[in-house]
């Protein structure tokens, strides 16, 4: 192997590591050596890679989050169903990624949060992100006017955050369901919200997606 190719091999072990450490001992009880030894590495060559166990930890969200949000693009593009459906299917998509390998789900849902101020900034990114897909599809869905014409941004960043919750009362044991019993709520939750909006505006006769639209506009 060239020298490159030793140091790539070397940081995905780490990150394993961290992906099972983390998760079984907790962020905060897990040592650098305990990190160096799982993954057979020196602790020279951790911090060849990585500052330290936040950046670390930093590093393996965001290789969390690219792959959810590949798997929810994945979903998105599919063309033998309608928008709606598609995005039904990304938001199960995002749930059976983090739900079926549970390690996923806790470091998102729980080792991630309150490290630092800088990783909450990041975090924020991660539900941003997420938030931007469901939102440009919102917009989509309102062009066909299968939803009202309105801004989108903070139900897009409600549902992110419900998914969210949603993983966390899994992962803490809140619920029986298993992780499809758990993506199909997370589905019937968005499709209870494009039913719901359709019905608020339709009683209003239009006048909640005007207030909407004016209130981010202010």
């Amino acid at each position: 192997m060239t020298p490159e190719q030793l140091r790539a091999e070397r940081r995905e072990r780490l990150l394993e590591a961290a992906l099972t450490l983390f998760t079984e001992r907790g962020y905060a009880n897990t040592t650098i050596e305990a990190l160096c030894s799982s993954a057979r590495v020196t602790t020279r060559h951790f911090y060849e890679q990585f500052d330290g166990r936040e950046a670390l930890l930093r590093d393996l969200l965001e290789t969390i989050v690219d792959g959810t949000l590949a798997a929810a693009w994945e979903a998105l593009m599919n063309e033998d169903r309608d928008m709606t459906g598609r995005v039904g299917d990304a938001i199960r998509a995002v749930m059976m990624f983090l739900l079926s390998d549970s390690r996923r789900g806790q470091v998102v849902c729980v080792e991630s949060v309150g490290v630092s101020r800088e990783l909450e900034a990041r975090r924020r990114v991660m539900i941003h992100a997420f938030a931007e897909l469901i939102e440009q599809f919102g917009g989509y869905l309102a062009g066909t006017g299968l939803l009202p014409l309105r801004n989108y941004h903070l139900p897009a960043v409600a549902l992110v955050g419900a998914t969210l919750e949603l993983i966390q009362e899994w992962l803490t044991g809140g619920t029986e369901m298993d992780a499809e019993g758990m993506a199909q709520e997370a589905v019937l939750f968005f499709r209870a919200l494009i039913i719901g909006a359709r019905r608020y505006d339709e009683e209003l006769g239009g006048h909640a997606a005007e207030a909407a639209q004016d209130g981010e506009g202010e």
